[in-house]
């Protein structure tokens, strides 16, 4: 066979080759985008190679490994990245567009890093040295004859010299005209100036109009700040670029149109601000697909948002990524995770958004303490929890820890209670003053405070006995600094004592009953006064009027909290511990809420605000650990709000607790006879009495009047 016709054969077996591969690739991306056709791929792949051997080995490439074109990532050679960024910018959908392995940005990839493809940015970083001329750890722009580095400031200052126009010694730059090294000033002088059209003065042209006459930089800068319309967001805003301006832009453009326009994302399609501009190899890049983009997870398989290389080079999502790294801080020594600590990695990992974790890692001080448990740094038990203080991520990580059983449960209110008995008491020298106030706090305040109905201390039960905890440790001070002893007390010292305005006087009366003040006399208590604070009913009726039926005046959960005040004088501390059990349902559909011993009838539409909580979740690792009992559930695991917040979001609507309580309880008094209302809301009968009276009204005859009218 002569040469000639070898050639020929050649020929037609590498046109079949580039038929065959071609239409195999036009399958594969038809697959993704049913309205590609042969000729367009044909054209993209001519633009990144033109010949044809770079073209087969291109279509080779992708054909050998599909998932090259929704894998994304970096490793891949850069023809196929170009190929891609080319495609995606030629308005192909399905594609994933290649990133940086190190900044995932979808970049032009010219170099490699531990195998994968990295952008010019990343390889300038990952590429410093310390500079020969000046010491600093700085990037490589250039070397000197013997090989030593030096950076890019370093460089510009060799080209420094004596001016050949003023004489200075500055940065030069050699002329075209006469071939000598000028400093930048002098350039800017040697420019050929031209009259310009707006201010008529001879100076150097800046930027020209429409008709192509001069304008100088001053015009120019002062036209340009001037504020006219932009033409792609309409906003009236000083442009950053000019239609026919030396940016050859067609249209006018504010400085954030220009910084970030409105164009169509090249990975998600979408009409939105881009984060990154196209370039001749990238297209488009909208913030979200920039730094959240939907991906085929390497791990789970799962389509969620994530990193596109981060498993060795594999797309890894944020739950898996977020996964991945509290394992590496739950495990112990011997790289095991402890059995206790198994259930609130799981808890951690179930979050709604794993990206969270990644974001607040290291920031994260639960986190850290979390690791010091699994390492054996810090003991898995309460008192180690409280020798570490009283911060939020103690009290936060405490209440995980016993939601998922890692910790026992306790009352907190209590334990708290009794950690500042401890410390006050070790702060006392007299071990005499020290037995007695131990005695009455553990014995008298603390061992006769009353639970609530879920067997722990309330808030405010726990904050009146550190009252009159502080307030004994006073009186004992004050003893001290008269120089006298509880059996040596006299008259004048209890009434300076009693001068200063305390009303806690329960320690003093304790002392009493214990025969350690014999020698003084307690004066009389002062009688109860009447509460002064109340609102205007038409105020309080505006109120409730817009709490039930004004959806946008505040959440759910404050609008039912708020009634529940205003109608029914409900405390804070008891509607923050209500639960679902204390809601029940009758067969006519009827609702009903125990406040009392009488469970309590809701109006309408109150009764759908209560049947709808609970509705706020607590945040973070604690969403998935709550307890579903409470209607309002706080920030912690298993609890329900501290009483504290619920009165400030309800200051935060103008409701004020103690008047609209006072207001409340003064209406009830006034239409409800007293053991009526008394039973459904709550409080004692003595108190409701008290209540009426105060109001004005006369019950004693309403059980008579309701017997007779049963005779009737």
């Amino acid at each position: 066979m002569c040469r000639c016709a070898s050639k020929r054969l050649l020929a037609q077996r590498r046109e079949r080759q580039h038929v065959d591969r071609l239409a195999a690739l036009t399958a594969l991306i038809a697959g993704l985008d049913a309205s590609v056709t042969t000729e367009r791929v044909e054209a993209v792949a001519a633009q990144i190679a033109p010949g044809w051997s770079m073209q087969l080995r291109l279509m080779g490439l992708i054909v050998a490994d599909p998932a090259v074109l929704t894998a994304g990532g970096s490793r891949m050679p850069k023809v196929v990245a170009d190929f891609l960024y080319a495609a995606i910018s030629a308005g192909i959908t399905g594609l994933t567009s290649p990133s940086c392995a190190l900044c995932h940005r979808p970049k032009t990839l010219f170099h490699t890093h531990a195998g994968q493809r990295i952008c010019q940015d990343c390889y300038n970083r990952s590429h410093t040295a310390t500079c020969s001329v000046c010491g600093r750890d700085r990037r490589v722009n250039a070397r000197t004859a013997d090989g030593a580095p030096v950076c890019p400031r370093c460089q510009a200052n060799t080209h420094q010299g004596e001016c050949d126009g003023c004489g200075r010694t500055r940065t030069l730059k050699r002329s075209v005209i006469d071939q000598r090294r000028y400093c930048r000033a002098c350039r800017a002088r040697r420019t050929p100036t031209e009259i310009c059209v707006i201010c008529g003065r001879d100076r150097r042209v800046n930027a020209r109009d429409g008709d192509g006459g001069a304008i100088c930089s001053t015009c120019y800068t002062r036209r340009r700040v001037g504020e006219q319309v932009c033409d792609q967001c309409g906003q009236l805003a000083p442009l950053h670029a000019r239609a026919g301006g030396r940016g050859g832009h067609s249209v006018n453009l504010c400085a954030g149109c220009y910084t970030n326009p409105r164009r169509e994302c090249g990975i998600c399609g979408r009409t939105r601000r881009v984060s990154v501009k196209a370039t001749a190899s990238a297209p488009d890049v909208c913030p979200t697909c920039h730094q959240w983009p939907v991906i085929d997870c390497s791990v789970c398989g799962r389509t969620e948002p994530g990193r596109r290389t981060t498993n060795h080079g594999q797309p890894m999502c944020f739950r898996c990524d977020a996964t991945a790294k509290i394992d590496t801080i739950l495990t112990d020594a011997s790289g095991v995770i402890p059995a206790p600590l198994k259930p609130v990695r799981d808890a951690i990992a179930d979050r709604d958004r794993p990206r969270s974790i990644l974001s607040n890692l290291t920031r994260t001080a639960s986190l850290a303490l979390l690791a010091g448990i699994a390492q054996g740094r810090i003991e898995l038990t309460h008192d180690a929890l409280d020798e570490r203080g009283r911060g939020f991520s103690i009290t936060y990580l405490r209440s995980v820890l016993v939601a998922t059983g890692a910790l026992p449960p306790r009352d907190e209110h209590l334990a708290r209670l009794e950690r500042f008995t401890t410390g006050l008491l070790a702060d006392i020298a007299d071990p005499a003053d020290r037995a007695l106030l131990a005695r009455y706090a553990r014995w008298h305040v603390i061992g006769r405070a009353t639970p609530d109905r879920h067997g722990h201390l309330s808030a405010n039960v726990a904050d009146r006995c550190r009252g009159d905890i502080r307030a004994a440790r006073q009186f004992l001070d004050h003893l001290n600094a008269h120089g006298q002893s509880t059996l040596a007390c006299t008259q004048p010292t209890l009434d300076t004592w009693l001068a200063t305005g305390t009303r806690r006087a329960s320690f003093i009366r304790w002392l009493q009953r214990d025969g350690h003040l014999t020698a003084v006399a307690l004066p009389d208590p002062p009688p109860p006064t009447s509460p002064g604070a109340f609102n205007a009913e038409d105020e309080r009726w505006a109120t409730v009027r817009r709490m039930l039926h004004d959806p946008g005046s505040a959440s759910i959960e404050d609008r039912a909290a708020a009634c529940l005040l205003l109608l029914y004088a409900q405390p804070a501390a008891k509607i923050a511990a209500l639960t679902t059990d204390d809601i029940t349902t009758d067969q006519a559909g009827r609702t009903y809420l125990r406040l009392g011993p009488e469970p309590l009838l809701l109006i309408a539409p109150l009764d759908t605000l209560i049947t709808a909580l609970p509705l706020a979740k607590p945040f973070g690792t604690a969403q998935v650990l709550a307890d579903h009992r409470w209607l309002f559930p706080g920030k912690k695991a298993g609890e329900h709000i501290h009483p504290a917040s619920l009165i400030r979001r309800l200051q935060q609507l103008g409701i004020t607790t103690r008047t609209s309580r006072n207001t409340a309880l003064r209406h009830l008094a006034a239409t409800t006879p007293p053991a009526v209302f008394a039973s459904l809301i709550g409080i004692s009968t003595g108190a409701a009495v008290r209540w009426a009276e105060l109001a004005g009204n006369n019950w004693t005859t309403y059980p008579a009047a309701r017997r007779a009218g049963r005779r009737r």
